[in-house]
């Protein structure tokens, strides 16, 4: 195989990937997340009526702050890496 004919096969392969109709699976990734995070938060909420019935405030409100936080990472989750990223940055020293 010639040079010119090995580059253009190359090429050939790559142009489906720098099309814009080919799936990425962010849809599938945000739809995964989304399904996670309900049951990790329904999951807190259960545990946080047994822990207001036990009269257990203490641990009644981890699991209310543990809820926001989770639904914080889950439904804004790119202005969370945002804020971590900043965070990051301060604690490393970096711009």
């Amino acid at each position: 195989m010639m040079t010119h004919q090995l580059v253009a096969s190359v090429v050939e392969l790559a142009a489906p990937l720098a099309d814009s109709n080919v799936p990425t699976g962010a849809d599938f990734k945000d739809w995964v997340l989304v399904i996670a995070g309900n049951i990790f938060i329904a999951i807190l909420v259960l545990r946080a009526i047994g822990h207001y019935f036990k009269r257990e405030w203490g641990e009644l409100f981890g699991h209310i702050a543990a809820g926001i936080l989770v639904g914080g990472l889950i439904y804004a989750n790119n202005q969370t890496i945002n804020v971590l990223k900043g965070f990051w940055g301060l604690l490393a020293g970096g711009n």
